[in-house]
Order: C-alpha cells, then sequence, then structure tokens
C-alpha cells in the first residue's frame, strides 16, 4: 500500500510539473485541462486509499460545488426571473446525485458478464467528474493572469443588446472593461490600442451588436479612427475569426500584433481556448459580473468546453473501456 501511495505521489508531482511548464507557454489550452484532470483524479485515489475507483475524493468537492451553484440560483430566480436556464444548479445536482447513488450505491451485486460493463461506466464517469473540477480551477487560474499592457487591439465579445439598440449591463461591462484597459495601458506604457466590438445583429436587436458597442466607445472618448467594429459574426467562435480578419487587413504586416479579448468572467476560459483554434495569440481580460450570475453561466461554460473536445473525450473512453477489461 505504501509503495502505491508513493508511486501515485510521484506521478502527481510529475503531471504537475508539466502543467506548469504547459500554462507558462500556454495557459488557453486545453492540455492544461487534461493535466489537472489527471492531478485531480490520483489525489482522489490517494483521499479513497488507493482503491481502483475513487469515490469520496471526487462526490464531496462536486457535491459542495453543486451546493454553491444552487445557493446562487436561489439569487438568481429573484433578481432574473423564473427561467429554465436559471435551474440548472439544480438540475445538475439532482441528475449528479441520482447517478452516484445508482453507481456505487444501489447495484450491489451484478453478474459476472456485466461488471466490466459498470466498471467502465464508473471509470468514465470519475473522468468526467475530474474533468468538470478541471475546468473549474482553470477557469478561475486564467482570470488570475494578470494583464500584459502592450497590446495593438482589444476585442471585445458582444452578447445581446436592448430593443432599443442599448447595451444592457452585462455587454456594458465587457465595453467598460475594455475602456479601462485601455486607458490603463496608455497611462502605464503610453501605448494606444484601437478597439473592435465584435457582434452581429440579433433576430430581435435593431442593429448589430458590434455597432451598439462601437457607438458607446465613440461615446465615451474613443476617436473614429481607433474603432473597427465587427457586425456579421453569430457566435464566439465567430466573433473571434471575423475580428482576426479585421486586424489582419489594417495592421502593420512588419510587425507582431499583440492583442487582447475583452469578455465576462466567466467566459474568459472557453474565450481563450476558442482565441487560440481561431490562430490569435491573445489574452482574456474578463470583466465582472454580479455573484449570483457567475456559477451558472459558468457551468452553462464548462459544458461547452465539454463538447468542444469530443475526440479527447473517445480516446479517454477507450482508455476506460481497457482499464475495465484489465481490471475486472
Amino acid at each position: 500500500m505504501m509503495l502505491r501511495q508513493i508511486v501515485l505521489i510521484v506521478l502527481a508531482l510529475i503531471l504537475l510539473y508539466m502543467f506548469s511548464r504547459s500554462f507558462v507557454r500556454n495557459p488557453y489550452s486545453y492540455r492544461n485541462i487534461v493535466i489537472i484532470a489527471g492531478v485531480i483524479f490520483i489525489m482522489a485515489l490517494l483521499l479513497d486509499g488507493g482503491d481502483h475507483v475513487p469515490v469520496v475524493g471526487l462526490i464531496i468537492p462536486l457535491c459542495l460545488l453543486s451546493l454553491f451553484v444552487c445557493i446562487s440560483n436561489v439569487s438568481l430566480l429573484v433578481h432574473e426571473g423564473h427561467r429554465i436556464q436559471n435551474l440548472l444548479g439544480f438540475i445538475f445536482l439532482s441528475a449528479y446525485l441520482i447517478t452516484v447513488n445508482i453507481l456505487w450505491f444501489r447495484i450491489t451485486e451484478v453478474p459476472d458478464v456485466i461488471t466490466p460493463v459498470m466498471l467502465f461506466v464508473k471509470l468514465f464517469f470519475c473522468y468526467l467528474e475530474c474533468t468538470v473540477l478541471a475546468i473549474c480551477l482553470m477557469g478561475y487560474a486564467v482570470l488570475m493572469i494578470k494583464p500584459v499592457y502592450d497590446k495593438d487591439y482589444i476585442i471585445i465579445l458582444g452578447c445581446s443588446i436592448s430593443k432599443k439598440g442599448k447595451l444592457r449591463p452585462l455587454i456594458k461591462q465587457r465595453v467598460n472593461r475594455a475602456i479601462h484597459f485601455a486607458w490603463e495601458q496608455e497611462w502605464n506604457e503610453e501605448k494606444s490600442a484601437r478597439y473592435v466590438p465584435s457582434g452581429g445583429q440579433g433576430s430581435d436587436e435593431p442593429m448589430s451588436e458590434g455597432s451598439a458597442m462601437a457607438l458607446y466607445l465613440l461615446s465615451h472618448g474613443a476617436e473614429d479612427y481607433e474603432v473597427l467594429p465587427e457586425k456579421e459574426s453569430r457566435n464566439t467562435r465567430e466573433n473571434l475569426e471575423y475580428s482576426k480578419r479585421i486586424i489582419e487587413d489594417v495592421r502593420d504586416k512588419d510587425k507582431k500584433v499583440k492583442t487582447a479579448v475583452v469578455t465576462s468572467n466567466y467566459h474568459a476560459l472557453r474565450s481563450g481556448l476558442l482565441a487560440r483554434q481561431a490562430g490569435l495569440d491573445a489574452q482574456v481580460i474578463g470583466s465582472s459580473v454580479k455573484w449570483y450570475f457567475w456559477p451558472n453561466a459558468f457551468f452553462r461554460e464548462t459544458v461547452a468546453i465539454i463538447l468542444m473536445h469530443m475526440k479527447v473525450h473517445a480516446v479517454a473512453a477507450l482508455i476506460c473501456l481497457m482499464a475495465a477489461v484489465i481490471l475486472k
């Protein structure tokens, strides 16, 4: 038993060293999430005494996390109204507890032929638990990166505006954060940056989100030449890809461009992942949101990040299947 614990600790330390190098090189890489998920799995094994499938070491933090989301949902329902998307915390906690109950407490005896199947399901479920916790940790970690004041362009990711074309609180916070960053950079480094407000026009919006943000920027001191609105995108991926095209068209071809992406803090990790996929070497800067809004919104981001990397999960499922056959 002692040898097993020593081996697990050594593996965890190796993974942490790999993470430290990977995070410095590229904080917005899904590789970081995979490594941290591995560390979490090993730590859970140690807490559970070295069993093949960790239980308590993962259930406790996930239940606490779900409870926090549920508490925030109460305030969210009070402030934002009774909508199904405001109940994600309650839905997730209920589904999680039911699944855990079925996997570990209700089924005590199964035929031998089903044992590998059950072991596979348990292992893959543990993989998903570790992935969710790793995404939460990485979502916090990327927000702790200090902004570097060397940016040439600031991409502002859009979200819905009012039917009158005014900025709602969420998108206004993003634009204000971009303005403050530009001011901070000019104050600290005497370097100006150009804005790229990005967002198309929704079916219930009188103008594109990029145009609405551009008007707001101009009314708060920006010059015409400093604002390059992107007006065609329909989602975050297109925000970044289309904004990159605008920057490529106007930038100095002999100079390496430094870019910042400004979005809400819960959206920072996924935006960074998508920015790298779009070929942008950008730093993501998060704007603050109300405390009760963040957990529910970040849970949606977690699901979206998981769905972005189905090939990785397919490989993980294959590994879990092989382990289930070996450990049956």
